[in-house]
Protein backbone atom coordinates (compact mmCIF):
# COMPACT_ATOMS: atom_id res chain seq x y z
CA UNK A 1 0.00 0.00 0.00
CA UNK A 2 0.94 4.27 -1.01
CA UNK A 3 0.54 6.01 2.14
CA UNK A 4 0.45 9.38 0.52
CA UNK A 5 1.78 12.01 3.22
CA UNK A 6 0.58 15.50 3.01
CA UNK A 7 2.17 18.99 5.55
CA UNK A 8 0.08 21.73 6.15
CA UNK A 9 0.00 24.81 7.31
CA UNK A 10 -3.26 27.34 6.96
CA UNK A 11 -4.17 25.50 3.35
CA UNK A 12 -7.81 25.66 3.76
CA UNK A 13 -8.34 26.59 -0.21
CA UNK A 14 -6.43 23.67 -1.15
CA UNK A 15 -6.55 20.78 1.09
CA UNK A 16 -9.73 19.57 -0.07
CA UNK A 17 -8.64 19.18 -3.65
CA UNK A 18 -5.80 17.89 -2.75
CA UNK A 19 -7.36 14.92 -0.80
CA UNK A 20 -9.98 14.28 -3.12
CA UNK A 21 -8.11 13.32 -5.71
CA UNK A 22 -6.54 10.19 -3.45
CA UNK A 23 -10.03 9.33 -2.24
CA UNK A 24 -10.75 6.72 -5.08
CA UNK A 25 -8.03 4.99 -4.75
CA UNK A 26 -6.40 1.95 -2.62
CA UNK A 27 -3.77 4.42 -0.09
CA UNK A 28 -3.59 6.17 3.13
CA UNK A 29 -3.55 9.74 3.44
CA UNK A 30 -1.99 11.33 6.37
CA UNK A 31 -2.50 14.91 6.77
CA UNK A 32 0.07 16.40 9.26
CA UNK A 33 -0.80 19.37 10.28
CA UNK A 34 1.81 22.67 11.81
CA UNK A 35 -1.11 24.78 14.21
CA UNK A 36 -3.35 25.71 10.96
CA UNK A 37 -5.30 28.85 11.86
CA UNK A 38 -7.40 28.12 9.27
CA UNK A 39 -10.22 25.47 8.54
CA UNK A 40 -7.43 23.32 7.58
CA UNK A 41 -8.26 20.57 9.78
CA UNK A 42 -12.06 20.48 9.73
CA UNK A 43 -12.00 20.10 6.05
CA UNK A 44 -9.43 17.19 6.35
CA UNK A 45 -11.76 15.56 9.28
CA UNK A 46 -14.82 16.10 6.99
CA UNK A 47 -12.77 13.70 4.42
CA UNK A 48 -12.11 11.01 6.68
CA UNK A 49 -8.22 10.65 6.52
CA UNK A 50 -5.55 10.19 9.14
CA UNK A 51 -4.30 13.92 11.22
CA UNK A 52 -1.51 14.07 12.96
CA UNK A 53 -0.81 17.61 14.89
CA UNK A 54 2.64 18.85 14.82
CA UNK A 55 3.81 20.95 17.26
CA UNK A 56 6.11 22.23 14.92
CA UNK A 57 6.03 24.48 12.07
CA UNK A 58 8.78 22.88 9.90
CA UNK A 59 7.71 20.40 6.59
CA UNK A 60 10.77 18.23 6.88
CA UNK A 61 9.81 17.74 10.60
CA UNK A 62 5.25 16.97 9.32
CA UNK A 63 7.02 14.83 6.65
CA UNK A 64 9.17 12.73 8.97
CA UNK A 65 6.50 12.48 11.72
CA UNK A 66 3.94 11.14 8.77
CA UNK A 67 6.24 8.57 7.71
CA UNK A 68 6.51 7.32 10.81
CA UNK A 69 2.49 6.40 11.48
CA UNK A 70 2.20 5.56 7.96
CA UNK A 71 0.62 2.24 7.16
CA UNK A 72 2.36 1.45 3.77
CA UNK A 73 5.22 0.04 2.30
CA UNK A 74 5.78 3.30 -0.43
CA UNK A 75 5.69 6.47 0.60
CA UNK A 76 4.34 9.63 -1.49
CA UNK A 77 5.02 13.00 0.25
CA UNK A 78 2.76 15.50 -1.43
CA UNK A 79 2.04 19.01 -1.30
CA UNK A 80 -1.53 20.64 -0.45
CA UNK A 81 -1.48 23.06 -3.87
CA UNK A 82 -0.61 19.90 -5.78
CA UNK A 83 -3.20 17.59 -8.06
CA UNK A 84 -2.15 13.71 -8.76
CA UNK A 85 -2.99 12.48 -11.92
CA UNK A 86 -4.92 8.83 -13.09
CA UNK A 87 -2.91 5.99 -12.66
CA UNK A 88 0.11 7.90 -10.86
CA UNK A 89 -0.45 5.42 -7.69
CA UNK A 90 -0.37 2.64 -10.11
CA UNK A 91 2.92 3.92 -11.94
CA UNK A 92 4.92 3.97 -8.53
CA UNK A 93 3.83 0.77 -7.61
CA UNK A 94 4.95 -0.59 -11.02
CA UNK A 95 8.17 1.17 -11.11
CA UNK A 96 9.22 0.11 -7.52
CA UNK A 97 9.35 -3.49 -8.65
CA UNK A 98 12.35 -2.85 -9.96
CA UNK A 99 14.50 -2.76 -7.45
CA UNK A 100 17.28 -1.05 -9.09
CA UNK A 101 14.76 2.33 -8.23
CA UNK A 102 14.81 3.84 -5.39
CA UNK A 103 11.88 6.14 -5.95
CA UNK A 104 11.19 9.17 -7.49
CA UNK A 105 8.83 11.95 -8.72
CA UNK A 106 6.65 12.96 -11.03
CA UNK A 107 6.49 15.39 -14.36
CA UNK A 108 5.65 18.90 -13.31
CA UNK A 109 3.23 21.07 -14.69
CA UNK A 110 2.38 24.67 -12.99
CA UNK A 111 -1.29 25.92 -12.89
CA UNK A 112 -3.33 28.24 -13.71
CA UNK A 113 -2.19 27.52 -17.43
CA UNK A 114 -0.31 29.92 -19.42
CA UNK A 115 3.13 30.24 -21.54
CA UNK A 116 5.22 31.42 -18.83
CA UNK A 117 4.25 28.36 -16.23
CA UNK A 118 4.65 26.28 -18.88
CA UNK A 119 8.18 27.70 -20.01
CA UNK A 120 8.70 27.41 -16.14
CA UNK A 121 7.38 23.77 -15.45
CA UNK A 122 9.23 22.74 -18.32
CA UNK A 123 12.69 24.06 -17.32
CA UNK A 124 11.72 22.48 -13.78
CA UNK A 125 11.59 18.51 -15.45
CA UNK A 126 14.67 18.98 -17.75
CA UNK A 127 16.51 20.41 -14.48
CA UNK A 128 15.20 17.97 -12.44
CA UNK A 129 16.35 15.19 -15.19
CA UNK A 130 19.85 16.38 -15.68
CA UNK A 131 20.47 16.82 -11.49
CA UNK A 132 18.81 13.75 -10.21
CA UNK A 133 17.30 16.24 -7.64
CA UNK A 134 13.87 16.32 -6.62
CA UNK A 135 11.93 19.05 -5.30
CA UNK A 136 8.62 18.65 -3.62
CA UNK A 137 6.31 20.31 -6.13
CA UNK A 138 6.08 17.06 -7.94
CA UNK A 139 5.79 14.80 -5.30
CA UNK A 140 8.59 12.47 -3.92
CA UNK A 141 8.23 9.11 -3.40
CA UNK A 142 10.37 6.39 -2.37
CA UNK A 143 9.93 2.75 -0.22
CA UNK A 144 9.86 2.66 3.33
CA UNK A 145 12.11 1.05 4.41
CA UNK A 146 14.34 2.82 1.95
CA UNK A 147 13.31 6.00 4.02
CA UNK A 148 14.24 4.82 7.53
CA UNK A 149 17.46 3.61 6.21
CA UNK A 150 18.10 6.82 4.83
CA UNK A 151 17.38 8.36 7.99
CA UNK A 152 14.26 10.75 6.88
CA UNK A 153 14.24 14.35 5.44
CA UNK A 154 17.26 16.40 7.36
CA UNK A 155 14.67 18.89 9.39
CA UNK A 156 16.30 22.41 8.09
CA UNK A 157 14.03 25.21 6.72
CA UNK A 158 14.55 24.59 3.35
CA UNK A 159 15.94 22.66 0.96
CA UNK A 160 15.14 19.59 2.70
CA UNK A 161 13.61 18.15 -0.69
CA UNK A 162 17.02 18.91 -2.90
CA UNK A 163 19.19 17.23 0.36
CA UNK A 164 16.67 14.25 1.03
CA UNK A 165 17.10 13.47 -2.82
CA UNK A 166 20.86 13.71 -3.04
CA UNK A 167 20.73 10.80 -0.35
CA UNK A 168 18.57 8.79 -2.22
CA UNK A 169 20.52 9.36 -5.40
CA UNK A 170 23.75 7.97 -3.49
CA UNK A 171 21.91 4.96 -2.59
CA UNK A 172 19.53 3.73 -5.94
CA UNK A 173 18.62 5.30 -9.42
CA UNK A 174 15.79 8.01 -9.23
CA UNK A 175 13.07 8.29 -12.03
CA UNK A 176 11.07 11.24 -12.97
CA UNK A 177 7.56 9.57 -13.75
CA UNK A 178 5.78 10.63 -16.97
CA UNK A 179 2.06 11.12 -15.34
CA UNK A 180 1.73 15.13 -14.87
CA UNK A 181 1.41 16.53 -11.04
CA UNK A 182 -0.45 19.65 -11.34
CA UNK A 183 1.20 22.17 -8.62
CA UNK A 184 -0.14 25.81 -8.05
CA UNK A 185 2.30 28.77 -9.06
CA UNK A 186 1.10 30.85 -6.56
CA UNK A 187 4.45 31.02 -4.87
CA UNK A 188 5.75 33.51 -8.16
CA UNK A 189 2.17 35.49 -8.33
CA UNK A 190 3.64 38.72 -6.85
CA UNK A 191 7.40 38.35 -9.11
CA UNK A 192 8.08 39.42 -12.36
CA UNK A 193 9.21 36.58 -14.78
CA UNK A 194 12.95 37.03 -13.97
CA UNK A 195 12.67 37.57 -10.30
CA UNK A 196 10.83 33.67 -10.41
CA UNK A 197 13.76 32.28 -12.60
CA UNK A 198 16.16 34.18 -10.40
CA UNK A 199 14.92 33.14 -6.77
CA UNK A 200 14.53 29.34 -7.95
CA UNK A 201 18.38 28.97 -9.58
CA UNK A 202 20.13 31.19 -6.40
CA UNK A 203 18.28 28.77 -3.94
CA UNK A 204 19.67 25.49 -6.22
CA UNK A 205 23.48 27.33 -6.65
CA UNK A 206 23.45 28.44 -3.21
CA UNK A 207 22.26 24.75 -2.32
CA UNK A 208 25.25 23.31 -3.85
CA UNK A 209 27.89 25.68 -2.87
CA UNK A 210 27.14 24.86 0.60
CA UNK A 211 25.41 27.70 1.89
CA UNK A 212 23.70 27.26 4.97
CA UNK A 213 19.56 25.88 5.35
CA UNK A 214 19.13 29.34 6.88
CA UNK A 215 20.64 31.81 4.94
CA UNK A 216 18.69 30.39 1.86
CA UNK A 217 15.69 30.66 3.65
CA UNK A 218 15.99 34.09 4.72
CA UNK A 219 17.43 34.77 0.58
CA UNK A 220 14.60 32.92 -0.74
CA UNK A 221 12.07 34.54 0.93
CA UNK A 222 13.37 37.94 1.15
CA UNK A 223 13.63 38.24 4.87
CA UNK A 224 15.70 40.86 6.33
CA UNK A 225 17.66 40.73 9.06
CA UNK A 226 15.91 43.39 12.09
CA UNK A 227 18.14 46.53 12.77
CA UNK A 228 18.83 46.21 16.27
CA UNK A 229 21.03 49.33 16.69
CA UNK A 230 18.68 52.04 17.68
Amino acid sequence: MISIIIPTLNEEENIADCIKGFLDQACEVIVVDAQSQDNTLNIARQLNVKIIESKIKNRAHQMNLGAKAAQGDILLFFHADSRISDYALDSIKKILNNKKYIGGGFTLRFFPKNPFNLFQSGFANVFCRLTGLLFGDRGIFIRKDSFIELGGFPEVKIMEDAAFSDKMRKNGKIIILPEIVKTSARKYANETKFQALYRTMWAYIAYKIGVSPETIYKGYYNIKEKDNSN
